[in-house]
């Protein structure tokens, strides 16, 4: 399986709404110990194949479907092989929700990866709310306040437990779980 966790590389967009994918793998890599690398003359750092390759594309968020081709290549994956972990405005922060297939719903960093591989993967979608009193990118590419940041670590927390649950249970069962807590 592939975790692709969507974000903009860059110190500017460390701990931004729009970033959750990002602070997903990573913390995913660090409750495994696992070492995230730059891969030679592509714009992605990953873990190596595995059984789960931990993914953060360096294109920026809207063009986060670019490297997939050659990592599909690289590990043998399918659509169906991949998770995209992102932020969702539709879901209030800290709220997460596990699903296959679907649309973009007018998500760049989804619709990138559509484009690239269709639409038969799995999204992880972690909840960051909707803007008030801003526009949608000042929303996305700020940093959260101290209570919303609590929320959204706290589901990040979850998120990590149900991407290691996707090691040994159904991807159906993991979604029942996850989609029926908060």
């Amino acid at each position: 399986m592939l975790v692709v966790g969507l974000g903009n590389p860059g110190e500017r967009f460390l701990s931004t709404r729009h970033n959750v994918g990002f602070d997903v793998v990573t913390a995913l890599a660090a409750s495994r110990a696992v070492t995230l690398r730059k891969a030679l003359l592509r714009p992605v750092i990953w873990s190596g194949p595995g059984r789960q390759t931990l993914v953060m594309p360096l294109t920026y968020m809207n063009r986060s479907g670019r490297v997939l081709p050659w990592l599909m290549r690289r590990t043998g994956a399918v659509a169906e092989d991949i998770l995209v972990v992102t932020d969702n405005m539709d879901l209030a922060p800290g709220v997460i929700r596990l699903k296959r297939g679907g649309t973009s719903r007018s998500h760049n960093g989804i619709a990138s990866v559509i484009d690239a591989v269709g639409p038969g993967f799995y999204r992880l979608y972690i909840g960051i709310g909707r803007p008030e009193g801003a526009t949608v990118v000042d929303h996305v590419l700020a940093v959260p306040d101290r209570a919303e940041r609590e929320a959204i670590d706290d589901a990040i927390a979850r998120a990590v437990v149900a991407i290691d649950m996707l090691l040994d249970t159904s991807p159906a069962d993991v979604m029942n779980a996850v989609n029926r807590r908060r």
